[in-house]
């Protein structure tokens, strides 16, 4: 069985990590490699696993917590720009359904899967490939919830 334990990274780390990953691989490489060299440090043996079922259930309600903040950021987002740009802002409305079908079709389009993969799914990389995938849903869903709650 693979070792599925990860190495900490923080908020930020995470957001300079994705910036890496789009404007410097060789960068990213660097950093994948420490983070390996960091895993072969951890403790042996790792720690018995919690059940699946767990992980699935907080995976369920992680998930609808990331939609709900989305939701709630487009639609305040949304409410702010309609007091900027004032009623039948309707040009405003037609660019942040564009920009969010944008960003959702690049997420779906962006996400790597088996040219990445690994058995224990934990490398820096495959880390990284979720964070870009689940921050351009997010931001897609707040553009077009933004675009709805303009006046």
């Amino acid at each position: 069985m693979a070792d599925t334990r990860l190495t900490k990274v923080g908020p930020l780390r995470a957001v300079l990590l994705c910036v890496f990953a789009a404007f410097s691989p060789t960068r990213l490489v660097e950093a994948e490699r420490a983070d390996e060299e960091a895993r072969k440090r951890l403790p042996q043996p790792p720690p018995p696993e919690p059940p699946r079922a767990f992980k699935l259930t907080r995976g369920l309600w992680a998930s609808l917590a990331w939609v709900i903040v989305s939701i709630a950021v487009g639609y305040f987002a949304g409410k702010a720009l309609g007091t900027v740009s004032g009623p039948s802002a309707t040009r405003l409305v037609a660019i942040l359904q564009v920009v969010g079908a944008t960003l959702l079709l690049w997420a779906t389009l962006f996400v790597r899967g088996w040219d990445i993969q690994t058995f224990g799914g934990v490398t820096l990389t495959e880390r990284i490939n979720r964070w870009i995938y689940r921050l351009l849903y997010c931001l897609g869903t707040a553009a077009i919830v933004a675009s709805l709650a303009l006046p």
